[in-house]
């Protein structure tokens, strides 16, 4: 999905190096207010998605800039992909990022501390940890790398449940480096429902319940176990919706202008 526009009110700085994964450089671009009211202002990492596999930053570009236009700062990063990079390589990038802004946020007019995270599919589930879970693999010093607020749009919540068997016989060896029935422990760990404390960020999920990608009943499932320890989060399940952008109907429209509009409060 590519949602890609950038208007003339905001600034993009582009190829921003974070880190380094061996050789590999991993970029960002961030997307800030032309005219920014502050020098500390708000800020979201927007993840894109691919199923861990595919996909460029340049894909959440538009989601970027809706949050630019509006007084955050929105950054879309890349991630290294499987199948030449298992999980949870995709994690520690992304973790990566949140920290190096932190580390730098006077260089990008960023609050270190008002941060949050958005994603669609895998970037979905990727933000998500980004709310519940501390770091991967921590520094000894600086930031980490949780987040405020979460927008998880369509991302997965658990892999252990509702996904035919073909289908996780198709993610798992390419991402998680297993057979699907050989990973029940990787898998634990790469379903962010399984990390969820009472004292993690919020989250506005948006889900199609004609998704035939990651079933609806992820977002269902994620939506009980937040609710049971009293976690906020808001779930929007668009009719007609299937894995794709949810601007392609009205409801769906909506609802992204409305999480938009709650991770802006979140923050702000």
């Amino acid at each position: 999905m590519v949602w890609a526009y950038i208007s003339a009110n905001v600034d993009v700085t582009r190829d921003v190096v974070y880190a380094k994964a061996g050789t590999v450089e991993l970029k960002a671009d961030v997307y800030a207010p032309a005219n920014p009211t502050s020098t500390k202002q708000p800020w979201v990492v927007v993840i894109h998605g691919g199923s861990w596999m595919m996909g460029q930053r340049q894909d959440m570009a538009q989601f970027a800039e809706a949050l630019a236009l509006q007084g955050v700062v929105g950054i879309t990063i890349s991630y290294r992909l499987a199948p030449a990079n298992k999980w949870p390589a995709m994690l520690e990038d992304s973790q990566g990022a949140v920290r190096y802004f932190k580390q730098n946020a006077g260089k990008y007019g960023l609050d270190p501390e008002r941060v949050g995270a958005a994603g669609a599919s895998a970037g979905g589930h990727l933000a998500m940890f980004l709310g519940f879970r501390d770091d991967i693999a921590p520094m000894t010093d600086g930031p980490n790398s949780r987040v405020k607020a979460v927008v998880n749009l369509f991302g997965p919540t658990d892999l252990s449940v509702d996904y035919p068997p073909a289908l996780g016989q198709l993610f798992a060896p390419q991402v998680l480096g297993k057979r699907y029935e050989d990973a029940k422990d990787t898998i634990k760990d790469f379903s962010p429902i399984n990390f969820i404390t009472k004292d993690d960020a919020p989250v506005f999920t948006i889900q199609g319940d004609k998704d035939t990608t990651v079933p609806p009943e992820q977002a269902r499932r994620l939506d009980r176990a937040m609710q049971a320890i009293g976690l906020e989060h808001k779930l929007v399940m668009v009719p007609g919706l299937g894995h794709t952008n949810p601007a392609t109907r009205p409801e769906g429209e909506v609802a992204l202008k409305d999480a938009t509009a709650w991770i802006i409060e979140k923050l702000k």
